[in-house]
C-alpha cells in the first residue's frame, strides 16, 4: 500500500523544469566540493536532466508496474519493478530508488494494523463477540492515537492512511487529507468527542468529578471517551462513574468510555474492568464470558503494540471477560515504532541492456546469502493457489498480477481507497482510470491548514475546561529514556512552516468543518458544539488570521540533562485558551528531530574517544574536522516520508558533515539560512556494480577509479566476494592506481557479521597496503585506503566495532561509519520519553497551579507551575510553581501573536552542541 500517493505527490505530470534543475546543481556543486579533496566539476548529470526536460516535456520517462495496493502477498515476492523507456535515461530507474523505496513505510503500517485487526477478530470470536464483527464495530477496535508520534505531518498522514485500509477509527486528521487528496475518499476515518489530561486536571484534584460530569453534559449522547487516571484510575471507576455519576451514565443515550492511560498491562485492565463490573454488572455471552452493559467501555491506549494488544486480549479471555470490553488506541507502535527491516523491504537492479543486449543480473554476496537478489525480468502470478515471484523472464505476462500504473509521468490506474479495502479483505475491485491527475509535485496539502494538524478529540476540547478558563500554560520535556541527556533541535523548523503568519482562514475554516462534518460520529445533530467554528473566525477577525499564543525555548542546540523544561507555550488573548493544548500534537514532533540530534551526539562522542585512544584525535585532526564526516546519513529511503528525511538529516548535521540526505539540504536552507550543512563524495552502489556483471567486476572498480581520479570515492565491494575484492582487485590489480591518486579510496563491504567483516576487511588491506603505528601503537593504512561500514550500524554495533578495533590493534581513523534506518527512523518518542503537560491555568481571574499525578505511574507525573529553566552549579536545573527568577531564566521568547521573534543561526546551534576533548575524555 501506498505507492499511489508517491507517484501522484511526486512523479506525475512535468516535475523537471528549467528552474529545479539550476537549483540542484548549485546545491550539488556544493555539496560535492570540500576543501580538503576538491572534486571536478561535472559529477551532477546537468545533460540528463535538460535532455528529459527538452525530449520529454520534464515528464519522467520510466514505466512502473505494480502489485495492485491492498493486495496480501506473501514476503519475499516482488511488488513494483521499474524500468526506464528511453535509452538514454538508464540511470534513472535507480536515481528514483531513494524517494520510492518509502512505500516500505504504509506498506509495513498497513500489514501490522491488518495483523492487529485479525488478532481482535480471533478474541471476538472466541469470548462471544461475533455479532462485533458482524456489524462492522470490529474496524473501531484499534484507534490511531498517533500524529504526535509521528516523525513529520507528512509521516502522520500517510502511516495514518495504511491504518484506516484495515480500521475506520482516528484521529489522526492528516490521514483524512490523504485519503481524499490522493484516493478520493473523504469518508475514510472517525472519531469521538474524548478529554485529555490537561481537559481535566485544569479542574483541579479535588474537582475531577466536576470534569467528568461535565463530559456526560456536553456530550448528552453517542460515544464519548474520558481519560480517567489523572490522579486514582480506581477511585474514579468505582467512585465517580460507578456511583456519583452512575444514573447520568445509565440513563445517557450512547457509551462512555473509561480510557486508563498508565499501569502494568494486562493486569490495569482486568483491574479496571472488574471494578466497572462491581458498579454496572455484566452479562454472559454465548461464551460464558462476561460483557458489561452496552453504555459503558473501556479504551487501553497506553503501551499498545501487536505484543500487548495480544497478550491483553488473552489476559481477558483467560479471566472471563469478552474481548468487546475493550477497545484499543496505538500511537507511536502504530506509526512509529516500525522500519524498514521490520518487513526487509528493499530494491534491486535484476536486468540491464547494454549496447542492445540484455543481460539478467544479481547481488549475492558471500557474506550474506539472505541479501541474494533476485534476476531478470520478474512476474507476480498465482499458481496453484500459491504466489510466486518468476525471474529471469520465465513467467507468463498474461497472468502476471502486477499492472502497469505508470509511463512516462502519466498514472495509469488511479485506486479508489475503497478499491483497496476491499483487495485487503480478499475481493476484486474494478480498476480505476485516472482523468489527467495533475502535477502535485509542489503541492503541500498537510502542511496547508493548521486546523486539521492536530488530534481530532483536540477539536472537542473548547468546551472541556472549566467555566471561566481565560489561560493555559504548558510546557515540554524529556522525561529521561535511553539517554542522560539531550540536544534539542527542531523547533525553528515547525515554526517557521506552520505557524509564523495568518495561518488561520475563512477558506480553511470551512474546508475544516466539511472534513469534521463527516468525521465525527453521531456528529450532525450536535456538530456545532463539537468543532469551535466561533474560535477560529474570532483569530481570523480579532488577529488577522495569527495565532495569539507565546512559546518560550531553550536555544537550539543546548545539552541539558533529561528531565528539564524545553518549551512552555500558552495563549495570549483569553479567549483562546483552547488554543495552546490545540497545537500540541504539532509541536510535540519536535522529538523526532531532538531524538536524532541527541542520538547523533551520542556517536560522535563515542567515535571521538576511541580516536583518541588509538592514537586519531591530535589537535592537528580536531582542527581540520576530519572527524565530522565519520558517521555518514544514509537514511533517506529509510524513513517513513521525505518531509522526516528533512527534518532528520537535518537533526544528525548538527553533529556531523556527511551526509546523503539531501531534502536535509534543502530543509536547513529554507528553515535555517545554511547554503550547504553537509558534504558527500562519488559513491557506487550494487546496481552501479551488477551491471558490469560478475564476471567484469574489476573493470566496474577500475571504472569507478577513472571516472573519479581524485579526492575521495567510495566503492561497494561486496556484490559478490568481498575478500577477493580487497586482496585480489584492490590490492593487486588496482593496487598501483589506488596508491597512485590524489585522494583515497574507500572500500565498503555491505554485509557480514559484526564486527567481525570490519577486523577481516583492515587486515586483508593491510596484507596489501601495509600500516604504520599511531602513537599510542595502533594500525592504521596508508593514507590512499579507508573502509566504510554502513551495513547494521546503530550506537550499540559501533560501539562493539570501535571496542573490538582497540582490542586487536586497530586505529579508528582506518573506519568511516554509514547508517541509514537505524539513525533516522529507529527510534521513538519514548526513546527520550517526550512529553506535553499542561502545568498553570487561569480560571475565573485566579492562576492555579495543575499536574497530573497518576497513582498507577510515578514516572508520570508532571510538573506543576509555571517553569523556568536555570543553570546552577553547573548544572541545568528546573523550577517549578513560577519560582524562578525571570533574569536568570534560559528559556528564550521565541514566537508570540504570529511572529518569530528569536531565529537561530545554525552555526550557532552546532557550537553549542559540540562535544569537546575535555568533555570525551571524561566520558
Amino acid at each position: 500500500f501506498g505507492l499511489q500517493y508517491i507517484l501522484k505527490r511526486y512523479l506525475v505530470g512535468q516535475v523537471v523544469t528549467e528552474a529545479k534543475i539550476a537549483e540542484a546543481e548549485q546545491y550539488f556543486r556544493v555539496h560535492f566540493d570540500h576543501e580538503h579533496w576538491p572534486q571536478d566539476q561535472g559529477l551532477f548529470n546537468r545533460d540528463g536532466w535538460q535532455y528529459i526536460l527538452e525530449e520529454h516535456g520534464g515528464r519522467l520517462p520510466i514505466s512502473i508496474k505494480a502489485c495492485p495496493e491492498g493486495t496480501v502477498v506473501p514476503w519475499r515476492n516482488v511488488l513494483f519493478t521499474m524500468e526506464n523507456t528511453d535509452t538514454n535515461c538508464y540511470w534513472l530507474t535507480t536515481y528514483l530508488e531513494t524517494l520510492l523505496v518509502q512505500v516500505w513505510y504504509p506498506t509495513t503500517v498497513c500489514t501490522q494494523s491488518r495483523e492487529m485487526k485479525k488478532i481482535i477478530q480471533k478474541y471476538l470470536r472466541e469470548t462471544g463477540c461475533e455479532d462485533v464483527i458482524e456489524t462492522g464495530a470490529v474496524l473501531y477496535k484499534l484507534h490511531d492515537f498517533g500524529f504526535r508520534g509521528c516523525s513529520s505531518v507528512e509521516s502522520a498522514a500517510i502511516g495514518g492512511t495504511a491504518h484506516l485500509v484495515n480500521f475506520l477509527g482516528t484521529d489522526t486528521m492528516a490521514a483524512l487529507v490523504l485519503t481524499k487528496e490522493f484516493y478520493s475518499d473523504d469518508r475514510a476515518g472517525f472519531s469521538i468527542p474524548a478529554s485529555e489530561h490537561s481537559t481535566m486536571t485544569a479542574w483541579g484534584r479535588d474537582r475531577e468529578l466536576d470534569a467528568m460530569r461535565n463530559m456526560l453534559e456536553q456530550y448528552p449522547k453517542g460515544l464519548v471517551a474520558v481519560v480517567s487516571d489523572s490522579y486514582d484510575i480506581f477511585n474514579a471507576c468505582e467512585q465517580y462513574w460507578g456511583t456519583d455519576l452512575k444514573d447520568m451514565i445509565e440513563q445517557r443515550d450512547g457509551t462512555l468510555v473509561v480510557r486508563p492511560d498508565s499501569g502494568e498491562l494486562p493486569g490495569i485492565v482486568l483491574q479496571v474492568l472488574e471494578t466497572l463490573e462491581l458498579k454496572f454488572g455484566s452479562i454472559e455471552t454465548n461464551s460464558g464470558h462476561r460483557r458489561l452493559p452496552s453504555y459503558i467501555r473501556v479504551i487501553q491506549g497506553d503501551g499498545i503494540d501487536i505484543n500487548t494488544l495480544d497478550s491483553t486480549l488473552r489476559a481477558m479471555k483467560k479471566a472471563g471477560w469478552a474481548a468487546d470490553n475493550l477497545a484499543f488506541g496505538s500511537g507511536g507502535a502504530l506509526l512509529q515504532k516500525l522500519h524498514r527491516d521490520t518487513e526487509r523491504c528493499c530494491f534491486k537492479a535484476s536486468f540491464v541492456k547494454i549496447a542492445g543486449e540484455g543481460k539478467d543480473i544479481g547481488k549475492e554476496p558471500v557474506t550474506d546469502s539472505g541479501k541474494r537478489s533476485k534476476k531478470g525480468k520478474l512476474t507476480l502470478e498465482l499458481r496453484d493457489g500459491q504466489w510466486v515471484t518468476m525471474e529471469e523472464g520465465r513467467g507468463d505476462v498474461m497472468t502476471d498480477i502486477m499492472r502497469e500504473v505508470f509511463r512516462d509521468g502519466e498514472l495509469l490506474v488511479d485506486d479508489t481507497f475503497q478499491a483497496v479495502r476491499e483487495r485487503s479483505e480478499g475481493l476484486i475491485p474494478q480498476n480505476t482510470i485516472p482523468e489527467n491527475p495533475a502535477d502535485r509535485s509542489d503541492l503541500d496539502p498537510f502542511g496547508s491548514n493548521i486546523i486539521m494538524m492536530t488530534d481530532s478529540y483536540k477539536v472537542t476540547h473548547h468546551r472541556q475546561y472549566p467555566p471561566g478558563t481565560t489561560q493555559i500554560y504548558s510546557y515540554f520535556e524529556s522525561r529521561g529514556g535511553d539517554y542522560e541527556e539531550t540536544c534539542f533541535f527542531g523547533l525553528q523548523y515547525f515554526l517557521k512552516k506552520y505557524l509564523v503568519g495568518p495561518v488561520v482562514t475563512p477558506r480553511k475554516i470551512d474546508l475544516a468543518e466539511q472534513y469534521l462534518r463527516i468525521h465525527f460520529l453521531d456528529s450532525q445533530q450536535m456538530f456545532e458544539s463539537l468543532f469551535n467554528r466561533q474560535g477560529w473566525e474570532y483569530i481570523v477577525n480579532q488577529k488577522g488570521g495569527c495565532l495569539p499564543i507565546i512559546i518560550k525555548a531553550v536555544p537550539e542546540g543546548t545539552v541539558l540533562k533529561t528531565r528539564n523544561v524545553l518549551f512552555t507555550m500558552e495563549n495570549t488573548d483569553p479567549e483562546c485558551f483552547w488554543l495552546t493544548n490545540y497545537l500540541e500534537s504539532l509541536l510535540v514532533q519536535v522529538w523526532y528531530p531532538m531524538t536524532v540530534c541527541t542520538i547523533s551526539r551520542a556517536q560522535k562522542r563515542l567515535i571521538m574517544q576511541y580516536l583518541g585512544e588509538t592514537g586519531c584525535l591530535e589537535k592537528e585532526a580536531m582542527e581540520s574536522g576530519t572527524h565530522l564526516f565519520k558517521l555518514h546519513d544514509f537514511g533517506f529511503r529509510s524513513v517513513s516520508s521525505v518531509e522526516s528525511a528533512g527534518i532528520g538529516g537535518a537533526a544528525h548535521l548538527v553533529n556531523f558533515l556527511g551526509t546523503d540526505t539531501v531534502a536535509a539540504l534543502v530543509m536547513l536552507r529554507h528553515y535555517y539560512g545554511v547554503d550547504c550543512a553537509g558534504k558527500s563524495v562519488p559513491a557506487s552502489e550494487h546496481s552501479t556494480i551488477t551491471a558490469w556483471g560478475r564476471e567484469n567486476e574489476v573493470d566496474a572498480f577500475r571504472n569507478m577509479l577513472d571516472q573519479y581520479p581524485q579526492g575521495i570515492v567510495s566503492c561497494v565491494s561486496d556484490s559478490y566476494d568481498i575478500y577477493r575484492a580487497c586482496e585480489q582487485y584492490w590490492g593487486t590489480e588496482l593496487y598501483q592506481k589506488v596508491i597512485g591518486r590524489k585522494g583515497f579510496v574507500v572500500v565498503r563491504p555491505d554485509s557480514g557479521k559484526l564486527p567481525d567483516i570490519v577486523i577481516e576487511v583492515l587486515e586483508m588491506l593491510e596484507s596489501r597496503f601495509g600500516s604504520s603505528p599511531t602513537s599510542t601503537g595502533h594500525r592504521i593504512l596508508p593514507e590512499c585506503i579507508r573502509v566504510l561500514q554502513g551495513d547494521g550500524i546503530d550506537i550499540f554495533t559501533m560501539e562493539k566495532i570501535l571496542k573490538t578495533m582497540k582490542d586487536k590493534g586497530w586505529a579508528v581513523d582506518n573506519v568511516i561509519f554509514g547508517s541509514g534506518g537505524a539513525l533516522l527512523q529507529k527510534l521513538h518518542r519514548d526513546t527520550l520519553k517526550c512529553a506535553f503537560k499542561c502545568s498553570a491555568a487561569v480560571v475565573e481571574g485566579n492562576e492555579v497551579d495543575v499536574l497530573k499525578d497518576p497513582i498507577t505511574d510515578p514516572g508520570k507525573k508532571s510538573k506543576k507551575g509555571r517553569l523556568s529553566l536555570h543553570w546552577k552549579n553547573g548544572t541545568w536545573t528546573t523550577v517549578c510553581e513560577g519560582k524562578g527568577d525571570p533574569e536568570d531564566d534560559w528559556l528564550q521568547e521565541i514566537f508570540r501573536n504570529g511572529k518569530l521573534i528569536l531565529e537561530d543561526n545554525f552555526g550557532d546551534i552546532r557550537k553549542r552542541a559540540e562535544v569537546s576533548w575535555q568533555e570525551v575524555s571524561t566520558y
